[in-house]
């Protein structure tokens, strides 16, 4: 009988980057494969109905694979809601209760005021639903702040600490308007306090001190006495690490799955380990089997722990659904004077070393065109850098792509300029599309993907001028450019197939 799968993850959405989109793959395949497959999430999100529905709508995961909410459940749902776009509660006029506001500027939001007094802060997502109201004192003293679902039921409330503006006490609410969790929180420190469950009678049930992690564990221990089987659990985010440290089931084998460098900037062999990784890196040896994506990576880890036995490599793989579309029409048409990043915009991602790479670029090639594909915290300042450059008509930030492989196809080449990758799927996901890719040569991923070139071109570190030139390069020689594409998809296809991937968990799975 094949085992039951969980893999912990804090959270999913619509829009996120690789790790998130790399989960999803991970679970689609084993309910492929005929596992019974869960997606644990342990955070606090009313929108779950939507997401689930628009998952599966936008087939980004496989129908079979369950997404359970913790929240959700320990509100008392048995099964995870999936609901469409959902129909608007109430008019603006009704939740400003009839006394007058005003918009605040750049922001999809109103401030409201009782008789001359700012009264509450009304905030509606991007379906112009209310996403949460905060309400004030005559001091102006935020006093809590009620987060709504999508259909106007309100799920929390968070009583603020007047010094601090912080949450003092979170209270969790089911549609009946019954509270099921509250938290006390040290709005100074940040750190929970006291944890309280109630029962559906609205009873005590029972009360965790100075523990965030303990209900957790306790909520997948019920879960997996619930499949009454062997089971494999899977931390895919070092926010579960604890959880699944902490978790000790006789029907459970524990794999921990590194997504991330395990050190520190500058990201050398003996730089300080990461404080993400820290909880799992700790307790490496406990675990059932530690997976990480490269060879290389293994390799370092085994030099600062000796541990070799459960230490397992699984490198990701990559395809599309339009094989058929694409080998009876043929590949879209490479634009010759564009370059594509997919990329989340983090300072971890260091895009403005492209942008300020393509300015010396355009000095050779002026039409030359680079677009940004992502979303992050580095966007203003993007924008700032592509302005103060003067270089509006030639780099572009596109915003968030549900379909990086169409993004990739029209592009000459990618560029990946990244402080340190877990793998670098950006790079996999562009050579597939016989897009080489221009890269920083860092751990971990792109030194073994990139035959420099032959299928790619490979950069020293943070060699902004050598970046241009590769890039320079391209530009000039669009055949030699395609050439490396096609050899690029060969390789993935070789060496990082679907059929690979499977095996290699496989063996995992069935060694535990």
């Amino acid at each position: 009988m094949k085992p039951t799968i969980f893999f912990l993850i804090n959270s999913v959405d619509i829009k996120r980057g690789g790790l998130t989109r790399a989960s999803l793959k991970q679970a689609s395949l084993f309910a492929e494969m005929g596992f019974k497959t869960y997606m644990i999430t342990f955070n606090f999100n009313p929108d779950y109905p939507l997401i689930r529905h628009q998952l599966y709508e936008m087939n980004k995961i496989h129908k079979n694979v369950i997404i359970r909410n913790m929240y959700e459940e320990l509100e008392g749902h048995r099964k995870p809601l999936i609901k469409s776009f959902p129909k608007k509660t109430k008019s603006l006029v009704e939740w400003t209760e009839g006394y007058p506001y005003d918009k605040r500027g750049g922001h999809n939001a109103y401030r409201v005021y009782k008789n001359g007094a700012y009264y509450k802060y009304i905030s509606l997502n991007e379906h112009n639903l209310v996403n949460f109201i905060d309400y004030f004192n005559e001091n102006r003293y935020r006093t809590k702040r009620v987060d709504y679902d999508l259909w106007g039921n309100i799920k929390k409330v968070s009583y603020m600490d007047f010094i601090h503006n912080k949450p003092r006490q979170l209270i969790y609410y089911n549609n009946k308007g019954e509270a099921y969790f509250t938290q006390w929180n040290n709005p100074e420190t940040n750190e929970v306090e006291r944890i309280i469950l109630f029962n559906k009678d609205s009873t005590f049930k029972k009360a965790y001190i100075n523990d965030n992690v303990l209900h957790k564990v306790d909520w997948l221990t019920e879960i997996i006495d619930q499949e009454n089987k062997k089971s494999i659990v899977v931390s895919d985010t070092r926010s579960t690490d604890e959880v699944l440290v902490k978790l000790k089931h006789p029907n459970a084998a524990k794999i921990w799955r590194l997504h991330s460098n395990h050190v520190k900037a500058p990201y050398k062999l003996d730089s300080e380990i990461a404080d993400a990784v820290q909880t799992g890196f700790n307790h490496i040896k406990k675990f059932d089997a530690a997976v990480v994506l490269t060879q290389e990576q293994k390799q370092d880890i085994m030099n600062r722990t000796e541990v070799a036995g459960n230490l397992k490599v699984i490198p990701h793989y990559h395809e599309t659904n339009d094989n058929m579309f694409t080998s009876l029409f043929g590949r879209t048409k490479v634009d010759q004077k564009k370059a594509v990043i997919v990329s989340r915009l983090s300072t971890l991602k260091r895009i403005d070393h492209a942008i300020k790479a393509f300015k010396i670029v355009t000095e050779k090639i002026p039409d030359a065109r680079l677009e940004i594909w992502g979303e992050g915290t580095q966007t203003a300042n993007l924008k700032k850098l592509i302005k103060k450059l003067d270089l509006q008509k030639n780099v572009f930030l596109k915003g968030y792509t549900h379909t990086p492989d169409a993004v990739y196809k029209k592009g000459l080449f990618s560029i990946l300029t990244s402080k340190s990758e877990g793998f670098a799927l950006s790079v996999l996901e562009s050579m597939y599309n016989q897009t080489p890719v221009i890269s920083y040569s860092i751990r971990y991923g792109p030194t073994d993907m990139i035959n420099n070139g032959k299928n790619g071109l490979l950069v020293k570190n943070g060699d902004i001028e050598s970046l241009a030139e590769k890039m320079i390069y391209m530009f000039k020689n669009p055949d030699k450019a395609q050439d490396m594409g096609k050899k690029a998809s060969k390789f993935v296809n070789k060496y990082f197939s679907k059929k690979y991937y499977k095996k290699c968990w496989l063996d995992v799975i069935n060694s535990l």
